[in-house]
């Protein structure tokens, strides 16, 4: 809180206007004023955004939803002592009221002539500086609010989700479907293959799951005699997070009875392309591939439909029909020296044959393209195909290597659907926490007979980051959830309920600031700097993001991890004399003070951590980065690709429990992040990856 802002809020409401109105009578928002004719009287408000003090007369910039206005006060304009206290009291980031006529000036600017203001909310903090936008994406996701009044395309990229919501309703409507409303907490949780939350209901005493998914309940109301059905859905999984994923997410789901998949086909094609026309105006957009580079793709139907058998054999020539046991197509695997992502022990015939695809060919398809004829394992609501019992009725929407549509026939056979319930139990109570919970009120409805159907459910934010070119999940979310700052930033050995009662006793950021020397130390990095260039590049990013969440200066961070590492390739190898005399000489060329390498000299804890303790949240996120880096550039260096945008957190889990995989990295230190810093290991990874990939031209991969 500024105290001057303070001051002044207090001295408004001692001349007897108050800082916090009620209302404001406004005859037009910002854009209408700003298109209306010259000599228009008009009553406009907004936030203060520019303010310019040119002596008799003062410039300010307005800003609603709308867009900005240019406003004039000029003394001999307005009552006596108005435009002074104008200037006495009104400052950036304030909402303030206008009354005046509109005009030109000489440049054309659409302008107010202020006649009379009065303050409609004093803000008391200071705005983001110059309103030049929040730039960090830490903040952006913890303060929207300040991204969404600093960053105008952050407000139009959240306008454009609503508009495509509205327009999908819409075309539902169109359709005859009928939206409903379905529980968020259930007793089973079923309607996909994921990891449920759980929660206790305290008036009946018993634990129940927030939904995977609303399809049930939805099916159930064909049942009951609906036609059509659809849900704008809130939905939960409790799974690891990436920028693909989030754990609580919106989707669109609907049924149609006497449907089967094909007519979801055409309807996806038709819906679609209706709403992209409307929405965007073209049917050719650019998006991300998973390389994170825009490519052009064309929504025009129909759109190609390929089987994951043919798209599995195009990718890397395995025809999953020559096998017949898991065994076999696990050599099949192995003799291509492809390496999945997960412990292929713990899977079933059909999840191998998922993974595999997603190994070698969801991350080429750019799309749009239907995936069709799924292994009965993978869909254990889906509807048997009639011509082979191993496969269903089935298809995916694949876009950029994003699954954005899920649909299929519904099985609506009770008696199939309870056995395949029961042998979701049975991989439930063997350990696979995806599995399906036995459903038997869903199958007691089904006895009583359901209508041959078909279901679709498509992640609405995951398209509509797709269309504005959003490659983390989390920017289509206008308030992400986030771990506490109180929580997560504690000394080790605090638990979170002492943290949040404020008894801990808190960290300095760092101890003192280097930000001057960041283009040195990056010219010295790439001088001195061979083998471990990546490293050291890749450490300085993740350095510059981690400072954010712990209030430290971002430059200063990038320095110390630019060049804690800088005499590695001088030592061959010889860690005893890793940040000593050879380190001293190096930095010497930049004149580095002392406090530099005393805080890369704690990042070696064995050595100098006595001397030199974790004792502020650079040294402590140092510490944890260091091995975390370079181990992701090692499983980077092992995928066919080579590149950073085809890692993800799952790969950089699957490698951390694999002992023999780089074995030289210690594994404890990297866990250290959810001791240190309090951040949970998959948000870490998570996290370093975004930085990583941010700069992925320059570490060459």
């Amino acid at each position: 809180m500024d105290p001057i802002r303070l001051k002044k809020a207090e001295e408004l409401r001692a001349s007897g206007m108050t800082p916090y109105a009620a209302t404001f009578p406004r005859s037009h928002r910002l854009a209408q004023a700003r298109n209306a004719p010259d000599d228009t009287n008009v009553s406009v408000a907004g936030r203060v955004m520019l303010l310019r003090d040119m002596g008799k007369m003062t410039f300010a910039t307005l800003q609603d939803e709308t867009g900005r206005l240019q406003i004039a006060f000029k003394k001999n304009e307005m009552p006596e002592g108005k435009y002074e206290t104008a200037l006495a009291f009104i400052d950036l980031g304030d909402f303030i009221g206008v009354g005046g006529t509109r005009f030109a000036t000489k440049t054309g600017e659409p302008t107010v002539l202020v006649k009379d203001w009065m303050m409609l909310s004093k803000t008391l903090r200071q705005p983001p500086e110059k309103w030049h936008g929040i730039a960090d994406q830490e903040t952006s996701w913890r303060q929207r609010y300040l991204d969404l009044l600093s960053n105008r395309e952050t407000l139009e990229r959240f306008q454009k989700r609503s508009l495509f919501l509205k327009l999908l309703r819409e075309f539902y409507w169109s359709k005859d479907f009928v939206e409903v409303e379905t529980p968020v907490l259930v007793n089973a949780a079923s309607g996909a293959l994921a990891k449920p939350f759980v929660t206790h209901h305290e008036a009946y005493d018993m634990d129940v799951f927030l939904r995977i998914a609303p399809e049930t309940y939805l099916k159930e109301c064909l049942v009951g005699g609906f036609d059509r059905v659809f849900e704008v859905a809130r939905c939960f999984r409790n799974e690891g997070l990436d920028p693909s994923h989030l754990q609580d997410f919106t989707m669109v789901e609907h049924y149609a009875s006497y449907w089967d998949y094909t007519h979801n086909m055409a309807f996806t094609e038709e819906l679609f392309s209706t709403i992209l026309k409307e929405l965007l105006g073209t049917l050719k957009l650019s998006i991300h591939d998973r390389e994170g580079k825009l490519q052009e793709v064309d929504f025009t139907p129909p759109w190609p439909k390929v089987s994951i058998r043919d798209s599995i054999k195009g990718s890397c020539q395995i025809d999953i029909n020559e096998f017949d046991s898991k065994g076999a197509l696990v050599e099949a695997i192995n003799k291509k020296h492809l390496r999945l992502e997960v412990d292929l022990e713990d899977l079933s015939f059909g999840s191998i044959i998922d993974q595999l695809y997603k190994k070698v060919s969801r991350p080429k398809i750019l799309g749009p393209l239907f995936l069709t004829e799924h292994p009965i394992e993978l869909s254990p609501l889906a509807r048997k195909n009639d011509a082979n019992s191993r496969l269903t009725d089935r298809f995916q929407l694949v876009i950029g290597g994003w699954e954005i549509v899920n649909a299929y026939s519904e099985l609506i056979d009770p008696v199939d659907q309870n056995k395949r319930f029961e042998d979701q139990s049975k991989s439930a109570a063997a350990g696979d926490s995806e599995a399906h919970r036995k459903d038997d009120d869903f199958v007691k409805a089904l006895e009583y007979g359901c209508p041959p159907c078909s279901g679709w459910g498509m992640g609405v934010d995951r398209f509509v980051a797709l269309i504005t070119q959003q490659t983390n999940l989390r920017d289509m979310v206008l308030f992400p959830l986030m771990k506490p700052m109180e929580v997560r930033g504690v000394p080790p050995g605090t638990d979170a309920k002492t943290a949040k009662k404020g008894t801990t006793k808190s960290l300095p950021s760092q101890a003192s600031t280097y930000a001057h020397l960041l283009p040195a130390a990056h010219t010295l990095l790439m001088k001195h700097a061979d083998k471990t260039r990546a490293h050291l590049l890749a450490t300085g990013a993740v350095m510059e993001k981690l400072a954010s969440r712990f209030n430290g200066d971002p430059a200063t961070w990038k320095v110390v991890g630019y060049l804690h590492d800088l005499d590695w390739d001088h030592l061959e190898k010889d860690l005893e004399q890793h940040c000593g005399t050879t380190l001293e000489q190096l930095l010497s060329e930049i004149g580095s003070p002392k406090e530099l390498l005393e805080d890369i000299r704690s990042h070696y804890a064995e050595k100098y951590g006595d001397a030199h303790p974790l004792d502020s949240w650079l040294r402590r996120s140092l510490y944890a980065v260091d091995e975390l880096t370079g181990f992701i550039i090692a499983v980077t260096l092992v995928r066919p690709s080579k590149k950073l945008a085809d890692v993800e957190v799952s790969s950089v889990k699957k490698k951390l429990k694999d002992k023999t995989f780089a074995a030289q990295v210690s594994r404890e230190q990297i866990k250290k992040c959810e001791e240190l810093l309090s951040i949970p290991l998959d948000e870490f990874i998570s996290l370093a990856l975004d930085a990583m990939k941010s700069v992925a031209t320059d570490l060459g991969l």
